[in-house]
């Protein structure tokens, strides 16, 4: 493999990942590396040496999350020389993102595409058409990578049934959530892969066990090291531990969150009203502080500025991560701005029986949290605020920490961040940071990377002076909203 034509320096073990995919031996298989290890970066570099190679013209991507194609975007720019189009992805006059009808992108994936990587999400795998405009396409799609690939829980749905129908040379199956917690799962990506040619009924019959009212329900499972021998036949996996020497201390990745139409909407209705009252106002310090706020409230937890059912994206996408790193067995800390955002997160991911840590609890209940945290195997979850918890505790039992939202300044970031990175640590930590596109968290996190010497943004409602250079980046947003 020739490294040196990268866009990146992969590690160690992507190396060995990409060969594994260039052996003719596994042209189609499962990548079930944990996450944080960069399974995307593996994938990237396998279609460019293929197409190098002159072995497929087109990769797609399909994206089991529907919220990821801008991430699966970002992250090609980043680390490929190849370009990429993202099936169906229109801007407006003003820069906002929207897709096209169904049809719109059935009829384009027909037509010639100059672009390498073509993303698609799952939820556009459920049409028809779509498959139609697939198997007459003019392009032809030597790779086809699915990431997140459990996501399609069964051939008996829709995107899965379809899913199936794609044919290609290449086909890799990536995720990094351990299949056999869930033997039923391991069925899609067996069969999509081609390495598993049973009926779905044969599949259950081999690894279920059956009982209840007419022996109709899965009441158990058998056989499982002859799954788990299948699995092994044509999969990858590493683990943390196993690739911790390779890795730098502390991992952050920044994750483009898709909002939903309805947050979306809500959204804009807020900045549309931010933007107004601007105009009504002399932004001072206390102003920018309430209005630059409201916005972030907008993004992270919409129930803070309204009482209708408007479901946050971004809440989503967290417990959607930490619910998978806690089936691995991973503990996880997540840390957001607000302490709604707290209590409703923990709320969604109740039955881990989350520990808390925000600034309206007395001090003692903290600690002992925090303490139990750290020393229970049984407590998977701790969620906190950056304002409480970013300085002073130690929580680097977990190796993950997902944030919804970061401080304003580098320094409060890191802080935060480091609570799971201590010099004592023997394995690296992870962190997720979600941003949604197109909204002030962009905004915010150009700060937090280029003006590291603005002063600290304090939350919940404090008084703080503001630096004029934070000042000023606040007075740019609302002006430019």
């Amino acid at each position: 493999m020739e490294i040196e034509r990268f866009h990146f320096t992969p590690f160690p073990h992507q190396v060995d990942g990409i060969n594994f995919g260039l052996d003719p031996k596994h042209t189609k298989w499962l990548l079930l590396d944990s996450m944080g290890l960069g399974k995307s970066i593996e994938l990237i570099g396998l279609a460019e040496t293929l197409k190098h190679r002159g072995e497929i013209d087109h990769c797609m991507i399909i994206c089991g999350v529907d919220s990821l194609r801008q991430n699966w975007k970002n992250e090609i720019q980043k680390f490929s020389n190849e370009s990429c189009r993202v099936l169906g992805e229109k801007f407006t006059k003003t820069g906002t993102l929207h897709y096209t009808t169904i049809p719109e992108r059935a009829k384009e994936l027909k037509e010639p595409i100059e672009e390498f990587f073509v993303i698609i999400n799952a939820a556009t795998l459920r049409h028809d058409c779509i498959i139609e405009a697939f198997q007459k396409s003019q392009n032809k799609f030597g790779m086809i990578a699915v990431d997140e690939i459990h996501k399609f829980a069964t051939k008996t749905s829709q995107q899965g049934a379809n899913l199936l129908k794609l044919k290609s040379m290449y086909k890799v199956g990536a995720t990094g959530t351990l299949l056999l917690n869930s033997p039923i799962s391991c069925y899609m990506p067996l069969a999509w892969t081609e390495n598993d040619h049973s009926t779905l009924t044969t599949f259950k019959s081999q690894y279920c066990e059956f009982g209840g009212f007419g022996d109709k329900q899965i009441v158990g499972y058998k056989n499982l090291e002859t799954l788990k021998d299948e699995i092994s036949s044509c999969m990858i996996r590493r683990t943390l531990d196993q690739v911790r020497d390779d890795m730098p201390p502390k991992n952050i990745t920044y994750e483009l969150v898709e909002m939903s139409d309805a947050h979306r909407k809500f959204y804009d209705a807020v900045k549309d009203g931010v933007k107004e009252e601007a105009d009504r106002i002399h932004l001072n310090s206390s102003n920018l502080l309430a209005l630059t706020t409201r916005l972030r409230q907008a993004t992270a937890c919409p129930a803070i500025l309204t009482t209708q059912n408007i479901e946050s994206s971004k809440i989503d996408r967290c417990c959607e991560i930490a619910e998978e790193l806690i089936e691995q067995g991973e503990k996880v800390v997540i840390f957001s701005t607000f302490k709604e955002t707290a209590y409703q997160i923990a709320k969604m991911l109740e039955k881990f029986n989350p520990l808390i840590g925000t600034g309206d609890l007395p001090e003692q209940t903290v600690i002992t949290n925090m303490e139990k945290f750290q020393t229970d195997p049984t407590s998977k979850l701790f969620i906190g605020t950056h304002a409480k918890m970013g300085t002073g505790f130690t929580l680097n039992a977990a190796s993950y920490m997902i944030c919804v939202d970061t401080p304003y300044t580098d320094a409060a970031f890191s802080q935060s961040t480091d609570r799971i990175w201590r010099v004592t640590n023997t394995r690296p930590a992870f962190v997720t940071v979600l941003t949604c596109q197109d909204t002030i968290d962009e905004r915010v996190r150009e700060i937090v990377e280029t003006k590291k010497e603005l002063a600290d943004y304090i939350v919940d409602g404090k008084e703080n002076s503001l630096s004029d250079s934070l000042a000023n980046e606040l007075r740019k947003i609302i002006l430019n909203l």
